[in-house]
């Protein structure tokens, strides 16, 4: 049979509302001649999910994974078995516009032969207006100003034109709660974003699939980090648009967010960045929870939460550094090379909305 372009992945656990809407917006994207199949992976959910996608989308080929495998896990569950040239990781919380799957396949198919990755537009689901003095509940402060959600707002704000990672180690989504009409950033990007990406499958072969250990968090950035040690390169693709409902499907701020984000950074340098910046991390983790625990500045749950992140993390170093020395023997750039790529660290916008 005659392989597809792409191979479009979403995964998904008891959020069959989000994912069906996910769906909708792919069987309706305008492919001309670029061919797709779809595959969801369904992360054993509990609300019936994978009967209702089978029942609702015949069209989709559903994998039931035996237990939650994370974003990490259900994402490599289904990459493992892919054939085609490209294939389009989208989460489960995401709607493509019309024309987004061809858009991406084009770039790619236009694309210097050392691309890896091409990140889409993604854009918040919700409409903004420019927020009043008087207004509080609700308010998303970004560089361009204050908004608030409005459905007939003309403001559209960004989610991500792909990942950084700041000189302190911190991951972070470029164009974070910026104005869309006015963002205009460079094409090249250090990473993607696991929100929605068309990766280059012959890349992925090379420098391998998620790193399952994560769970969830900072799996795409290492990802981003290892293939550009490899010698690749992502994209933005500014005409390629997403729409996210951000934290639909997790929960920013909450104590598994904290556990993996902390976690799973310091496991990133640690296997990807030079080895001062991995010193400078973790000496900065564990100081500043001892600060937590000292000073009582934070509720004595989020010191408890660094604690069992910190300690995870010593758990996987052995593991972590024989995967650091795979892959520096393999290295086809240098890792300060890679490093010169990492931006500086500027004002952070967020979280998502004030508590008002």
């Amino acid at each position: 049979m005659t392989q597809p372009d792409v191979t479009v992945v979403t995964v998904t656990y008891n959020a069959s509302a989000l994912v069906l809407d996910c769906l909708a917006s792919l069987r309706a994207q305008r492919l001309g001649d670029v061919t797709m199949d779809v595959v969801v992976v369904d992360n054993a959910s509990s609300d019936g999910t994978a009967d209702l996608v089978e029942a609702r989308a015949p069209w989709v080929r559903v994998l039931r994974a035996r237990e939650n495998l994370g974003f990490a896990g259900g994402n490599d569950l289904a990459l493992r078995d892919v054939t085609s040239r490209y294939v389009l990781l989208v989460n489960n919380d995401a709607t493509l516009e019309a024309d987004t799957v061809r858009t991406l396949v084009e770039a790619m198919d236009r694309a210097a032969p050392d691309v890896a990755a091409m990140s889409p537009t993604v854009l918040l689901a919700e409409h903004f207006r420019a927020a009043a003095p008087t207004d509080t509940r609700g308010v998303v402060t970004g560089p361009d100003g204050r908004w608030t959600p409005d459905p007939d707002g003309d403001v559209r704000l960004v989610n991500s034109t792909g990942n950084e990672v700041r000189t302190d180690g911190y991951g972070v989504d470029r164009g974070w709660l910026a104005q869309a009409a006015q963002h205009r950033p460079p094409r090249d990007v250090f990473g993607f974003t696991g929100a929605a990406a068309l990766l280059r499958t012959a890349a992925l072969r090379q420098v391998g699939l998620f790193d399952e250990t994560f769970f969830m968090y900072y799996e795409d950035t290492d990802l981003s980090w290892r293939l550009r040690l490899a010698g690749w390169r992502v994209e933005h693709c500014p005409g390629a648009v997403v729409e996210h409902v951000h934290s639909a499907s997790s929960v920013e701020g909450s104590a598994f967010f904290r556990f993996h984000d902390t976690r799973n950074r310091l496991a990133t340098l640690t296997k990807c960045a030079p080895a001062g910046l991995v010193v400078r991390a973790v000496a900065r983790d564990v100081v500043t929870t001892v600060s937590i625990l000292v000073r009582r500045t934070r509720p004595a749950e989020h010191a408890r939460t660094r604690l069992r992140a910190l300690s995870s993390y010593a758990m996987m170093l052995p593991a972590l550094l024989a995967e650091r020395r795979r892959i520096g023997r393999t290295a086809a750039v240098r890792r300060r090379d890679v490093a010169a790529h990492l931006v500086p660290v500027a004002a952070a916008y967020g979280p998502y909305r004030d508590a008002g």
